[in-house]
C-alpha cells in the first residue's frame, strides 16, 4: 500500500462509519475484491456492501481495478486507491 493511501485513510478515518471502516479494512487485508468477495469475508449481506463501496468511492478511498465474471455475471473488482 502506498504511503499516500495510508495518510488519506488516517485523515478520513473519523468520517468513516463503522460499516465503511469494516469494508475498507477488509479490502486492505485481502487486496482487490468484488462485492461478493467482501460479503464472504465480512459476513455482511451483499446489500450492505454495495452502498458502502459507493460511499468509499465518493470519498476517493476505493476504485475499480478490473472487471471479472462471477456466476455468469460481470462483477467489478475493487481496490484501495
Amino acid at each position: 500500500m502506498q504511503q499516500t493511501s495510508i495518510i488519506a485513510y488516517l485523515q478520513l478515518q473519523p468520517e468513516l462509519s463503522t460499516r465503511q471502516e469494516q469494508i475498507y479494512k477488509t479490502l486492505q487485508k485481502i487486496g482487490v475484491a468484488t462485492n461478493k468477495d467482501l460479503s464472504n469475508n465480512t459476513g455482511l449481506p451483499i446489500n450492505s456492501i454495495t452502498p458502502r463501496i459507493l460511499e468509499l468511492r465518493k470519498k476517493g478511498l476505493v476504485k475499480a481495478e478490473y472487471y471479472t465474471q462471477q456466476n455468469g455475471r460481470t462483477a467489478i473488482a475493487w481496490g484501495i486507491v
